[in-house]
């Protein structure tokens, strides 16, 4: 198969007007928008139909989204190995079957138990061989418009949330439980298993090219986001970290923390926002209506945050996001009508765009693309960390005050905190000068 994804790979960049790297963030593309189907935001339209028709507990539907985390923390950093080992195309493939297989075997899961078997999975995709094999190929076709091609790829998962969160809502309304997760499991196989395996390639040498359709001679990325936190190159090529060296650096462990409690409050809102939202008087239409405003706001902000992380310091484009996650939180608690809802859904629409363009660029602009795969795979332990405690903080919060203010009130403060960490927080500094010219 991977001859095959060559053979095709050199045919359409010989013929097509535009580089082949932009085909790659279309195939990767595919598979973020697929797996939004197991989201926290489209669980977040079943977790009330689920509670009423088993009798299951809020708490208890959202731990299925901790166990996936749980479970990833520990995949994590071997599928990190494993991109850089064996590709992406190949782990992408892999998990677009399973996830896939997932998802439609929730339409059985009437016993808490399958529920979390099935869902967890489908979360451990969407944490691990998706988040990290997608943002690895794409760091490695670009540089200099890294940040543009990282906020095409999460556009595309923007527009698969909102895509998954109506047939969800349409087919619970129409039909039952058990449609809505059918055909969110066909929806994902027929959306990105082919593009996945046919037009993924690894890295733009494997096919005779350079990043960004570079050709030769010093490098025009130095107008990019390496050199903008980096020291300055002399070649094409950017500084690459070893995995070890990266892990000494306090600069990746400070991201890790931060991006990690940024995933804590989202997932600890959004797995809960539906429910939050019909608990304030709206109707089950007009909160998928809400949250269909948070990925419609998510699908521009994706390109908006490209365009802004390829002139902005890692640290300053996180720093405001952080201060922005603790903003919407803090509005989450004013909502008491449809207009409010709408408002406060497209704030965190933005927030959550940040969240996925960000750290992506992040982490490549600061350790380089040779052990991107190693690297995000120990810094997605920190996202999985935070998802596991939010979701739980959110639930028991509820379960135990009948309130989410004292679990909002806590993402608020901890989310002000971070950004003040971050504002002190500077690039690495890569420990050999003569490794730069590594090739």
């Amino acid at each position: 198969m991977n001859s095959i994804s060559l053979v095709t790979a050199r045919y359409l960049s010989a013929r097509l007007p535009f580089y082949y790297g932009w085909v790659v963030v279309f195939a990767a593309g595919s598979t973020v928008f697929a797996r939004m189907a197991p989201s926290v935001f489209v669980l977040g339209i079943f977790v009330s139909p689920i509670a009423e028709e088993f009798g299951w507990s809020r708490t208890l539907i959202a731990g299925a989204v901790s166990v996936g985390a749980i479970a990833s923390m520990f995949l994590s950093p071997v599928v990190g190995w494993a991109v850089d080992r064996y590709g992406s195309r190949v782990i992408l493939t892999v998990s677009m079957l399973v996830l896939g297989a997932a998802v439609t075997s929730l339409a059985w899961a009437t016993t808490p138990l399958f529920f979390y078997m099935g869902f967890a999975t489908g979360r451990i995709i969407f944490h691990v061989p998706v988040q990290i094999g997608s943002g690895a190929v794409v760091s490695r076709w670009f540089i200099v418009r890294r940040g543009r091609a990282i906020g095409l790829m999460y556009l595309a998962g923007a527009v698969g949330g909102i895509f998954c969160l109506q047939v969800a809502s349409i087919a619970i309304s129409l039909v039952d439980l058990a449609a809505a997760w059918i055909a969110l499991g066909i929806t994902v196989l027929a959306v990105s298993v082919f593009p996945s395996a046919l037009l993924i390639v690894d890295r733009p040498e494997d096919i005779g090219l350079r990043p960004d359709g570079l050709t030769s001679g010093p490098a025009e990325v130095d107008s990019g986001p390496a050199t903008v936190e980096l020291p300055e190159q002399t070649s094409w090529q950017e500084v690459d970290w070893t995995l070890r060296d990266a892990m000494r650096t306090k600069a990746l462990w400070v991201l890790v923390v931060v991006v990690g409690a940024l995933f804590m409050i989202q997932a600890g809102v959004s797995v809960h926002v539906g429910a939050f939202y019909q608990d304030r008087g709206l109707g089950l239409t007009v909160v998928a209506s809400a949250i269909s405003i948070n990925g419609a706001v998510s699908a521009v902000g994706s390109l908006a945050w490209g365009a802004v992380i390829e002139r902005t310091p890692v640290r300053w484009a996180m720093t405001f996001l952080m201060v922005l996650s603790t903003v919407s939180t803090m509005l989450l608690l004013t909502v008491h009508s449809l207009v409010a809802a709408f408002f406060v859904s497209a704030v965190i629409g933005v927030v959550a765009a940040g969240g996925n363009v960000i750290p992506p660029v992040a982490y490549a602009s600061y350790f380089g693309r040779r052990s991107i795969g190693s690297i995000r795979g120990i810094g997605e332990t920190g996202v999985q960390i935070g998802q596991t405690i939010g979701p739980v903080l959110s639930g028991l919060a509820f379960d135990l005050n009948g309130s989410y203010l004292a679990a909002f009130l806590t993402f608020a403060a901890i989310a002000l905190l971070c950004a003040c960490g971050m504002s002190l927080s500077g690039p690495p500094r890569f420990p050999s000068l003569t490794a730069m010219a590594r090739t």
